[in-house]
């Protein structure tokens, strides 16, 4: 059963007594009752609030399902029309906008790039933008997300309202009915307008009984209500694609290589058509090298190192004014944050510039390499490639069937479901009239658990340890480690090495590569697509957090796809069983792993062995 993601407003840290039972009678009535009156000048209690529930994300896919067909589909929500496919999207003139942009994203990969293509023939796999225009594809909403914390962005207004839609496909191919998603979302965001009494009417329409559907979120004055979504408050349309994959037996020393691009959407006026924005604290590294538009290095540096800017850093609300941004980003994986692509800060400054600023006692920015990295997860990139998902944060949960072998056990990023309680607090707080709480954690940082970074002796990392019964070992960041347990178990990396820093990461190396013993398992390491390596044990005797899975063997498999059979049926033709790590919401993966699903449970897996998280293998 999958967690229910809410929380009951004022209730969850009340002790309840146990109601009376058969076994534990109620106390006796006394023999006479002593009845008091209350005085006229005292008021009599207060009856407690009734239990509320406190939405921050929609994910089940019967709900989802359920409200696009009440008008949340694409086509409606962000463009007015009621496209069912990318076919019908496509006649329409906003879409086509986009579409332009990102098939020109792609044409400039291939045109820098010979051995880049459409399809398995390619050692350089690029997207098909053909599926932007296909009838035999959709985009579907996998999320509705309520992004009230994002106030401190844009006081004016009460946050965002967030509807994330994946990209589809189904077709029927050698008599079989294929369907799957592709690596691609779209993020409609909506302003959450403020009123008179600010944002506390807001924060309290996202509330509601228990027992109540999240489908009243629909009605009138609540935040789903089509007169809180019209195209006013349209605020911009985000879109995340996978542009190209290389498999590991093209960059065996890094396990495979994925790009990605990050695009924002918007209108300069209502009415306007819709074109590349700005991307939020994403500075244009290439502008400012050269100091176009009166800016420059100099004067990223004097900006991020006054007073108040330090603060709204270490607190994560820092705000990049628009002169310095870029309107395109692109995102690598694996290794996220241990290559220079993902981080545009890093490129543009070092420690050395960094070092005379006042960073002593601060949380998150205690030295430069602290506040450079904390920078770099507010970036596009760099906030993408932080405990995410191949990428992304939202992938979708998958609808409840068993059979399927292309699946997700967990669609939603580690990052993104240890950052739900914090939402839920701010909502809360909001609702009840108080100021909630705006810091955020960083982005790289859960509670120090199997996987997650810490500090490897830099100051500014010093709080960041790791969980009882785990240390922070150097995998392959000299400044921030990995939590690992000492003795090896399936899933733990069985290879260590560091990249050489470079701008352009398709030009990325890993300068060494050493093995790490797995004791009495083995190592499928970066050769055959596993990221740092994974050891892999038998199935039998596993540990509390072991589970077999089935590992599709490398070539069999790639040479099953090349005939044209389905992937489920290569999966299952190639595939040998093996104890891997076992996963779930409340035990993620290590970074470059999802938690994919074998049976009835999940089992970390590199994420391209998804067909449905790589560009290459979909028919165009």
């Amino acid at each position: 059963m999958r967690m229910q993601l809410f929380a009951l407003a004022g209730l969850s840290c009340v002790a309840r007594s146990p109601a009376p039972t058969e076994a534990q009678p109620a106390a006796e009535a006394p023999a006479a009752a002593v009845v008091r009156e209350i005085p006229p000048s005292v008021s009599p209690p207060a009856p407690a609030p009734a239990p509320q529930t406190t939405h921050v994300l929609l994910r089940e896919p019967a709900l989802l399902a359920a409200l696009e067909r009440e008008g949340l589909a694409l086509g409606p929500i962000a463009f007015g029309a009621d496209a069912r496919d990318n076919a019908a999207l496509h006649a329409l003139a906003d879409w086509r906008a986009i579409v332009d942009v990102l098939a020109r994203d792609v044409e400039a990969l291939a045109r820098a790039d010979a051995k880049a293509g459409v399809g398995l023939r390619h050692g350089h796999r690029l997207f098909d933008v053909r599926w932007l225009s296909s009838p035999r594809a959709s985009f579907e909403l996998v999320a509705v997300v309520n992004r009230l914390d994002r106030e401190p962005f844009a006081p004016q207004h009460c946050g965002e309202t967030r509807l994330i839609y994946r990209l589809a496909q189904q077709e029927r191919r050698k008599g079989d009915e294929i369907r799957s998603r592709l690596p691609m979302t779209v993020n409609v965001v909506f302003w959450q307008p403020r009123d008179a009494d600010g944002c506390a009417a807001v924060a309290r329409s996202w509330q509601l009984p228990p027992e109540q559907s999240p489908q009243a979120l629909l009605d009138p004055g609540r935040p789903l209500h089509s007169a809180r979504l019209s195209r006013a408050q349209l605020h911009a349309i985000e879109v995340d694609l996978q542009t190209e994959r290389w498999p590991s037996t093209i960059r065996p020393d890094l396990g495979g290589h994925a790009g990605y691009v990050l695009r924002v959407f918007g209108r300069a006026a209502l009415g306007d058509g819709l074109v590349p924005q700005p991307l939020e604290n994403t500075p244009d590294v290439r502008a400012i090298r050269a100091g176009r538009g009166g800016v420059d290095v100099a004067a990223l540096r004097e900006r991020i190192g006054d007073a108040a800017a330090l603060d709204a850093i270490d607190r994560g609300t820092f705000v990049l004014p628009a002169a310095y941004l870029a309107t395109v980003s692109h995102s690598f994986a694996p290794r996220g944050l241990a290559r220079a692509g993902n981080r545009p800060f890093s490129q543009l400054l070092s420690d050395a510039e960094l070092a005379t600023l006042p960073l002593q006692d601060r949380e998150h920015v205690g030295s430069p390499a602290a506040l450079l990295r904390r920078l770099d997860e507010l970036s596009c990139a760099g906030c993408h490639q932080s405990r995410s998902l191949a990428g992304f944060h939202v992938l979708g949960d998958e609808p409840d069937d068993a059979a399927r072998v292309d699946a997700l056990a967990v669609g939603m990023s580690p990052h993104l479901l240890a950052d739900l309680p914090r939402r839920v607090a701010w909502v809360e707080a909001t609702a009840a009239g108080h100021t909630p709480d705006a810091s955020r954690p960083a982005a790289h940082r859960g509670a120090g658990g199997f996987g997650e970074r810490c500090g490897l002796g830099d100051v500014g990392f010093a709080h960041e340890t790791c969980a009882v019964g785990l240390q922070c070992t150097t995998l392959d960041d000299a400044i921030v480690g990995v939590c690992l347990p000492s003795e090896p178990l399936a899933g733990s990396p069985c290879e260590a090495g560091a990249l050489g820093w470079h701008p352009d990461p398709r030009r990325d190396r890993v300068r060494l590569q050493r093995p790490i013993d797995c004791g009495d398992g083995g190592c499928n390491d970066n050769r055959v697509g596993f990221p740092l390596g994974s050891c892999v044990r038998a199935c039998s005797g596993l540990g509390p957090h072991e589970a077999c899975g089935g590992i599709p063997q490398l070539d069999p498999f790639n040479t099953c796809l090349s005939t044209g059979r389905s992937f489920a049926d290569c999966v299952r033709a190639s595939a040998r069983p093996a104890g891997m790590r076992a996963c779930d919401e409340a035990r993620p993966c290590r970074d470059d792993y999802v938690c994919a699903r074998a049976g009835d449970h999940g089992v970390c897996m590199p994420p391209y062995f998804l067909y449905q998280l790589r560009v290459d293998g979909h028919p165009g």
